[in-house]
């Protein structure tokens, strides 16, 4: 799974039959697994929500006291959607970062 902002637009290339390439050093790598983008997650100022890059206000402005908004900063992309994962190592699928993890745990 990896975490980043490009959740989305992995989604869209895959739909679009387009490779998803993910440039990652192997430090990065963790054992932990994250189920979903919320666990672990950092929050951002929720009122960035409410304001557009114009300036125009936001369709949400309206809900601002009837909804609890919660503006999360990372998503979790699924390894169904990365075609490759690109390292100092070498050009990885997703299925082999177990072996860099167990690899660099023997390096120790």
């Amino acid at each position: 799974r990896v975490v980043s902002t490009q959740s989305t637009g992995a989604l869209i290339a895959h739909k679009y039959n387009k490779p998803v390439i993910v440039c990652c050093e192997t430090y990065k790598f963790s054992e932990r697994v994250q189920t979903d983008s919320i666990l672990f997650n950092e929050l951002a100022d929720p009122k960035d929500m409410l304001r557009t890059k114009t300036g125009t206000g936001s369709p949400l402005a309206d809900q601002e006291h009837s909804v609890n908004l919660v503006n999360l900063v990372y998503d979790a992309t699924p390894p169904t959607l990365v075609s490759i994962v690109i390292t100092e190592i070498a050009e990885l699928p997703c299925s082999s970062a177990p072996v860099i993890l167990r690899r660099d745990t023997k390096r120790c």
